[in-house]
């Protein structure tokens, strides 16, 4: 049985409605009924305008689903991993200190554990569609492939890894990683589209995606730290391009 609410003094906040709230809703199951407005405003001690901006915050946070009319009120609810994802790549988004030596660090950390784990996914719906993924990025490297497509591309697998991976925590931080943040990145660092840059990018992909295909922990270890190498160069390799550039305006 769920334990009352506790009332709030009279100089609380909408903020510590909220908390109290949410301490309730983790204690439920998935839409579970919480009480109607007008219960929950009188059980705690605040008035409408207070519980509903409350409410608005919870509802924000993806913790509370407000039904209206008859057989209406507030019920618990549970946030996606998307709604995390989105929430913390977005804030990280917006931090124009992260270098690429520390996002690599931080992915060094991470994709190790996640490719390891992958290798060993018997889900052969995940590895079925991890051959697919391999298949349609050898037809898409016949042809250009512009920036753009190829952080996308490094998106999608990544993601998939996090699923075969079976690990929750790791499919969280590695999405956080090539969401967002990895589509959001290049055109802050000044990344250079070049075919010569993509070729490369496509290649060290590939391979690590067919080394945990073929079930090889060592070989999909070394594809990543070849990729590893790869994407931390990437920065310096564009700004040569540049300067070559600049310098040879005819290149």
């Amino acid at each position: 049985m769920v334990k009352p609410l506790p009332l709030l003094k009279p100089s609380s906040t909408a903020d510590r409605v909220a908390s109290i709230l949410r301490e309730r809703i983790l204690r439920t199951a998935e839409d579970d009924y919480i009480g109607s407005e007008a219960e929950l405003a009188a059980e705690i001690g605040v008035s409408l305008p207070t519980l509903r901006q409350a409410a608005r915050m919870l509802e924000y946070e993806q913790l509370l689903k407000i039904k209206p009319g008859k057989g209406g009120g507030y019920f618990s609810r549970r946030p996606t991993i998307d709604t995390a994802i989105k929430s913390a790549s977005q804030f990280l988004s917006s931090k124009d200190l992260i270098s690429t030596a520390m996002f690599m660090d931080c992915a060094d950390a991470i994709v190790e554990e996640l490719v390891t784990k992958a290798v060993h996914c018997d889900d052969e719906s995940l590895r079925e569609r991890l051959a697919a993924f391999i298949e349609s990025q050898r037809e898409i490297f016949k042809g250009d492939v512009v920036l753009e497509d190829a952080f996308k591309y490094s998106s999608e697998m990544m993601t998939l890894f996090a699923e075969m991976s079976g690990n929750i925590l790791l499919n969280l931080f590695s999405r956080i990683l090539w969401n967002e943040i990895s589509i959001s990145y290049p055109a802050r660092v000044g990344y250079e589209d070049t075919q010569d840059i993509m070729h490369k990018n496509h290649e060290t992909r590939l391979k690590l995606a067919e080394a945990v295909l073929s079930r090889d922990e060592k070989r999909a270890r070394e594809a990543w730290r070849k990729r590893s190498m790869f994407l931390r160069s990437w920065p310096q390799r564009a700004q040569a391009l540049s300067t070559k550039r600049s310098n040879h305006p005819s290149i």
